[in-house]
């Protein structure tokens, strides 16, 4: 077997001529294995999870600019409306602990359909609400629920892609998840308007009734059990694109690259591995199991050690706590803006409707699609780019290059949305504030998290299991305290401290760039252990 010495994460993409894109991670001869699907089952297995995706986020968002219509109609306070909404955060973070070692336990497709259902029912149980107890109830369930939306989704796009159309995936994912989160409830505005606040739920329980359904007979398992080793190939998720540690049969000798300070190194192979035709496909029933159990990696560690084990990633791998700081405080900045928007659009001098509430999003989602177009295709495009005056390498540190592009433009929109917004200025300055606070969580999440997906694909479950958390208690700790801090400190300053907070932590992106191939180096034999217990 053809190999060459190289770190985690770093894979060859193009040939050394540079004529040819190569596949990585290099897919086995498999048909059945996700990487060797054809491009319609790819196609109709990611439509059905971004709605899914869209109609998640609708479902967690779609009641913030009716909080007018709750307070005048039902007596709940702004404050608790608040809670209410920091309730829903808290337990985001908590959900992935419980659902992502399931997911890589039992597999993909019966999580994604089960936390559906409880979608749906949430979004019956908003519909038909009168009390606090209703509000925080049904913001704590989606939440446990929703949280799965936030890290399984990249899990499956590294189950179905190769590197260089990750990001795009990925962009695929973050736009879905923004025409939910803003576009929803820009329409909920409308049909609070025009048919009462209850049907803005009710329609969200319709649109995710149906996509249950349709889950339950298109949507197939993504999760790959490879079968029993022949001894001359190995099958992709034993050998990875760089795990060749694992497995007796695949561990040639290893070399240093001259490049490189480290003798700790991990084999990449090369080859490219036709479909062997003799394989049978899978039937229709076994592609749709509700449940796919490795017998093997259930014996080699218990779910417990998958539920503590998040929080060894966050600690042992730089990667990991960048992306957690970085989605985090884009995704807290989500929040904040909606939050605000509901509070301070619905007073003097704006005196918003409710659906003029709603329609203040349609700014941001503007700025998060452009933002997510950003840093998925365009992206993609420059690393191969790259690549190929490397002689076909790839560096996971080459999509964080251009990361300050979105990440100062977080700031610049904290200081043009909250100071304008603070001296009563004509909503258009604001909205373009929030177009650019948009765009920098729609290509800041996107880069981050393809980096960490790129970087340590084999324990990916897990690491985003550990980016989800932190990224839940920043925005937890953000929301519950808006409202105080707006109160005592105002909105203008509330606003350029976040400004100077957001400048701060785009800039963080800098050692990786430089330091970032090394960091990935000395932590390899960390990551093989890590990678190992997964399969």
């Amino acid at each position: 077997m053809d190999t060459t010495t190289l770190p985690p994460g770093t894979q060859r993409i193009e040939d050394a001529n540079g004529t040819q894109v190569l596949l990585a991670p290099q897919p086995s001869s498999d048909p059945n294995q996700p990487l060797n699907w054809s491009t319609w089952r790819k196609t109709l297995h990611m439509t059905l999870l971004s709605l899914y995706a869209m109609m998640v986020f609708a479902i967690l968002c779609v009641s913030v600019p009716l909080w007018q219509d709750f307070n005048e109609e039902l007596g709940i306070s702004y404050d608790m409306l608040n809670n209410g909404y920091a309730t829903n955060m808290a337990t985001l973070a908590v959900g992935c602990i419980i659902f992502i070692p399931i997911a890589l336990r039992i597999g993909r497709r019966p999580v994604y359909i089960a936390t559906a259902l409880i979608m749906f029912a949430s979004a019956v149980w908003q519909a038909k609400m009168q009390t606090v107890g209703d509000i925080i109830g049904t913001n704590a369930v989606m939440g446990l629920a929703g949280a799965v939306n936030e890290a399984l989704f990249q899990v499956t796009v590294s189950d179905l892609f190769f590197v260089h159309q990750r990001g795009t995936m990925n962009g695929v994912y973050l736009i879905m998840v923004m025409i939910g989160n803003y576009l929803g409830p820009v329409a909920a505005g409308n049909v609070a308007v025009a048919m009462g606040w209850r049907w803005a739920f009710w329609w969200c329980s319709i649109f995710m009734g149906v996509i249950c359904v349709l889950m339950v007979f298109f949507l197939e398992e993504s999760k790959y059990i490879a079968p029993p080793l022949t001894g001359h190939e190995v099958p992709m998720e034993r050998q990875g694109s760089d795990l060749v540690k694992l497995n007796s049969i695949t561990k040639p000798a290893m070399k240093q690259s001259p490049n490189d300070d480290s003798g700790t190194m991990i084999a990449q192979p090369r080859r490219l591995v036709d479909i062997d035709a003799t394989i049978p496909m899978k039937t229709y029933r076994e592609r749709h199991a509700f449940w796919s159990l490795d017998n093997q990696a259930t014996e080699r560690r218990s779910i417990w050690q998958q539920i503590y084990e998040p929080f060894q990633l966050l600690v042992a791998f730089p990667a990991v706590m960048f992306a957690a700081l970085q989605y985090g405080f884009a995704i807290a900045m989500l929040a904040i803006l909606a939050v605000t928007q509901s509070a301070l659009y619905a007073a003097p001098p704006y005196n918003f409707t409710t659906a003029g509430v709603g329609n203040m999003n349609i700014p941001p989602a503007i700025g998060s699609i452009l933002g997510a177009l950003f840093g998925g295709p365009l992206i993609d495009y420059l690393i191969v780019q790259v690549a190929k005056r490397r002689g076909g390498i790839y560096e996971p540190e080459t999509r964080l290059w251009l990361f300050l592009v979105p990440g100062l433009s977080m700031t610049i929109g904290c200081l043009m949305y909250g100071l304008t917004i603070a001296k009563g200025m004509p909503w258009i300055i604001n909205a373009v504030g929030a177009g650019f606070i948009g765009f920098a969580i729609g290509g800041t999440g996107d880069m981050a998290l393809t980096y960490v997906q790129d970087s340590y694909q084999l324990i990916l479950g897990n690491a985003l299991t550990a980016v989800v958390f932190v990224r839940n208690i920043i925005a937890t700790a953000l929301v519950f305290a808006v409202t105080p801090w707006m109160t005592n400190m105002g909105v203008y300053n509330m606003f350029v401290l976040l400004g100077c907070i957001s400048a701060a932590i785009a800039l963080t992106c800098i050692p990786l760039i430089i330091w970032g191939r090394k960091f990935r180096v000395q932590l390899a034999d960390k990551y093989a252990h890590y990678a190992a217990l997964q399969y």
